[in-house]
């Protein structure tokens, strides 16, 4: 009696939130202009609108069948669609024909209803002509589609390995899992109420990594770094890392492949050991944080990634030629590739009793730095 009491006031919240984490979810994405969460918000709420109103019937009604074929294939193609397409806000071209895209589906679908409902649901149903078991709803051919779209969305996130496409496939399942288990009580709400809160932690994620993640090196950014210097309590050591002849090097062969440059420096000093945290601080320079060491203890682990980077090749490759050059005439080239080496000077410094703020033992590591440019680079100075 009063579990059914309790199940019984659950029901009106457990009904309504996907209206509101849908308005939230809007909200939050038209703030940041990301269009990926925009429509998988959206298409969530329309699965969710078509299952309460139509799908609650049973399915041997012709508009139950069809709205249940419709969504089948259409919302996970729709779906994998604004997975597949590159995020660029919310007007870009690319945003614009998805939009249009989605209009057109729901506009035609609705006419070849309203003016042949007969012709259109026997055609669906020779091929996708759904069945009802115990407690679930399946059509054979719709189950593949869906799980081959399904798979290929799950491609998508394997291939970038990023958490907006992470979300955007958990956001597919759990809008197909309600289609499939129509019969299950409040199914559609639970499963709807989830993927859209995947879709909010998907949009906040990205949204973090924006603010503290460089996005060129992969790495976090001063405003991490500082959050995270505010956070220890105990000695550490500090080193600031500058790349030799930056600027030169931009200046000779290009911003382009001085990106490049940056990118391979970020991804050696990643493999510090010694339990080392690397921050992109600006530029071309890196900071490293070793909570548990003193500054002689980082030194040895500093050199390791020191002598890693100079004994690194890095292949400069003239892009301009690779675009306006034949393949013949690029292997032909005796200097297609120039192998130039890439040093680095670190400076580290540690909390003490004359240092306890970041801020003057990041300038203490920066005096250390400047030392080791004046001692020829291409080494590591203890300040």
């Amino acid at each position: 009696m009063f579990q059914d009491k309790l199940q019984a006031q659950w029901i009106t919240p457990l009904v309504w939130a996907p209206y509101i984490l849908v308005v939230i979810g809007a909200a939050l994405a038209l703030q940041f202009a990301k269009r990926q969460l925009l429509l998988s918000v959206l298409l969530t709420l329309i699965n969710y609108l078509l299952i309460r109103h139509y799908l609650q019937a049973p399915i041997d009604q012709p508009l139950v069948r069809y709205v249940y074929t419709l969504l089948v294939i259409g919302l996970p193609l729709i779906m994998l669609l604004n997975q597949g397409l590159t995020e660029r806000g919310l007007s870009h071209t690319n945003a614009t024909a998805l939009y249009g895209l989605a209009i057109i589906v729901f506009g035609l679908s609705t006419s070849f209803y309203i003016l042949n409902a007969a012709y259109w649901v026997n055609l669906l149903d020779s091929y996708f002509a759904p069945r009802s078991y115990d407690l679930f709803v399946i059509s054979s051919n719709g189950l593949i589609c869906s799980l081959l779209i399904l798979t290929l969305s799950l491609a998508l996130y394997l291939w970038q390995r990023t958490s907006i496409q992470a979300g955007l496939f958990f956001v597919m399942l759990a809008n197909l899992v309600p289609l499939y288990c129509l019969d299950v009580p409040y199914i559609s709400s639970i499963f709807c109420t989830a993927a859209i809160l995947i879709a909010l932690a998907t949009g906040i994620k990205t949204s973090h990594d924006l603010a503290y993640r460089d996005p060129l090196t992969g790495l976090n950014g001063r405003r991490k770094l500082f959050e995270r210097l505010a956070g220890l309590s105990r000695p550490y050591a500090l080193a600031m890392l500058d790349i030799d002849h930056f600027k030169k090097f931009n200046d000779t062969y290009g911003h382009d492949v001085g990106d490049d440059v940056l990118a391979m420096v970020a991804s050696k000093i990643a493999e510090v050991r010694g339990g080392g945290e690397v921050f992109r601080y600006g530029g071309e320079e890196f900071t490293l944080i070793f909570s548990a060491l003193n500054k002689q203890d980082a030194k040895a682990y500093l050199d390791e990634v020191r002598e890693l980077i100079a004994s690194t090749p890095f292949v400069v490759r003239d892009r301009s030629k690779r675009k306006t050059s034949s393949a013949q005439r690029r292997s032909n080239s005796k200097q297609a590739h120039k192998k130039v080496q890439i040093t680095v000077s670190i400076g580290v410094a540690e909390y003490g009793a004359e240092q306890t703020k970041a801020e003057q033992i990041i300038k203490a590591a920066d005096k250390a730095l400047y030392r080791a440019k004046e001692q020829g680079r291409n080494c590591v100075i203890v300040g």
